[in-house]
């Protein structure tokens, strides 16, 4: 399974990081990251730029066209709103930058800053002090910089979220061929590719497992086993899977279990990463197929060692042994998301997060995927079990443990469907508290709107007569005497109840 999340800074996250499931509590490592794609969506490149461009009919055009006072006094409170617009935009990024001074030292943004002063430099006849002649007019020339660092920046393509670094992929290790044999299980030989073609020829019983199964892997094993290529993509794992099918004499099972990923970042859900493996019997020999990251191979030689089925053929063991270790796998799961349901079911509304209902439709999904999943392997049970597909020395006796096998996926179907019900349940209550919170609040602005409007409507009425031919302590007296009457009705019929 996946580890937990790192902690998150603070005792209250601390606090939160104690009580609320993995599922939904999500150390937020970069709590201005919400507001920061706001900001620069708002205040963009092309948004700034084209405020930048008004710039230049505002500066130049009391240059050359004799103007009013009053159009003189709109111009220079649209360019003081030009400048407040700089101020915000810069004020507002470095606030929200992830390095504050590496956006601080930034070319660009050094730029900003100075035009931002340059532009206050200019107003200083407005704090109190005055010039004439060329001196107006160098104040005003000297905001036309304004208009050539927007559009230089824009052009430059400098500014938006700051976009991660790109990761760095990590290789894939090369692909292990191990092998057994059945009256030698403790002894494990690693083949090569052509050692595994050789051994592919002979009649003699084993177990060959191929892990690290990558995509160079697919040409090689398709032309040894003369089956096509695209039965061994385990990256093509869709609804079909788990199924059994068969290519002439080689029977191929495609299992397909998972692991839970718990979210790390913010915009992350609870998911249940599905993987698939191919399992191939092919007369004496059994091969096995798994992705990097999943090795069922020590697990198995532990099964196959104190398995009860000694007697049976090695590949039916073998299968079987796999088969079990899938079920296991669900078991796990299962095991887990219940824990993660029940921790979830505990806790009050007031704690949950405000992306909750998102986060349980994701896990409802997820727990749907699974459901499904089992149904599929239950079915691929019951087809080995009825002669379907037939698998080489399969006796009554076998028979009776793949039943089993079915029978207990069964019961982990209900499992699943029971918890699929369960955070429906969760998610039915969380939206009827929401609904009763939001009518009460309703409730409570209908009470105040009544009771308000009586006052409003003696005193309107007061207004167009003559307020002098009314006593003022009578007119009180009706308004309080009103207001309560009201209050009381309301009270009665429950609507002022907590």
């Amino acid at each position: 399974m996946s580890p937990p999340p790192a902690a998150a800074s603070g005792s209250d996250t601390q606090d939160r990081s104690e009580t609320l499931p993995r599922s939904i509590f999500v150390p937020d490592e970069d709590p201005h990251r919400e507001a920061r794609e706001a900001v620069y969506a708002i205040l963009s490149d092309s948004f700034m730029a084209f405020i930048s461009l008004l710039l230049v009919p505002i500066i130049l055009l009391p240059l050359f066209v004799s103007l009013s006072p009053t159009a003189l006094l709109v111009l220079d409170y649209s360019d003081v709103t030009i400048v407040l617009f700089f101020v915000a935009e810069y004020v507002s990024k470095i606030y929200l930058a992830t390095d504050r001074w590496e956006y601080f030292r930034s070319p660009w943004h050094l730029v900003d800053l100075s035009v931002i002063l340059l532009s206050f430099v200019s107003y200083l006849p407005i704090l109190g002090l005055s010039g004439r002649g060329s001196y107006l007019l160098l104040l005003r020339l000297i905001r036309l910089p304004r208009v050539f660092a927007v559009a230089g920046r824009t052009a430059g393509s400098r500014l938006g979220p700051e976009k991660p670094k790109p990761e760095v992929v990590a290789s894939v290790p090369e692909v292990v061929i191990r092998q057994v044999y059945p009256d030698r299980l403790g002894e494990v030989h690693v083949l090569s590719w052509e050692e595994l073609e050789q051994h592919l020829g002979t009649d003699r019983e084993e177990w060959i497992h191929l892990s690290n199964f990558s995509e160079d892997a697919l040409l090689h094993l398709s032309a040894i086993l003369q089956v096509p290529e695209h039965h061994f993509r385990l990256d093509q794992v869709d609804d079909l899977w788990p199924h059994v099918g068969r290519v002439e004499r080689t029977v191929l099972l495609f299992l397909q279990s998972g692991e839970i990923r718990y979210p790390r970042e913010t915009r992350e859900f609870y998911t249940i990463a599905r993987r698939g493996s191919v399992v191939i019997v092919q007369g004496p020999k059994a091969i096995s197929i798994s992705p990097h990251g999943v090795d069922p191979f020590p697990r198995m030689t532990r099964w196959l060692q104190s398995s009860a089925a000694a007697g049976a053929p090695f590949p039916l063991r073998t299968v079987e042994g796999l088969l079990d270790a899938t079920l296991r796998e669900y078991r796990t799961l299962l095991t887990e998301v219940e824990l993660e349901i029940s921790g979830i079911s505990r806790i009050p509304r007031s704690r949950l997060p405000k992306d909750f209902l998102p986060r349980m439709y994701e896990l409802q999904k997820a727990i749907g995927r699974l459901s499904s999943n089992l149904l599929h392997f239950r079915e691929l049970v019951n087809r080995l079990t009825s002669g379907r597909i037939p698998l080489s020395g399969i006796s009554e006796e076998a028979k009776g443990r793949f039943e089993s096998l079915a029978d207990e996926t069964g019961f982990l179907s209900e499992i699943a469907r029971d918890a699929s019900e369960s955070v429906g349940t969760v998610i039915d209550v969380y939206i009827n508290q929401s609904s009763f919170e939001t009518n009460r609040v309703l409730k409570i602005l209908a009470v105040i709107t009544a009771v308000a409007i009586i006052p409003a409507t003696i005193g309107g009425l007061l207004g167009v007569s003559d307020p002098y031919i009314y006593e003022l302590g009578l007119v009180v007296l009706v308004v309080v005497l009103s207001m309560l009457f009201v209050t009381y009705c309301f009270l009665r019929l429950g609507w002022l109840r907590t």
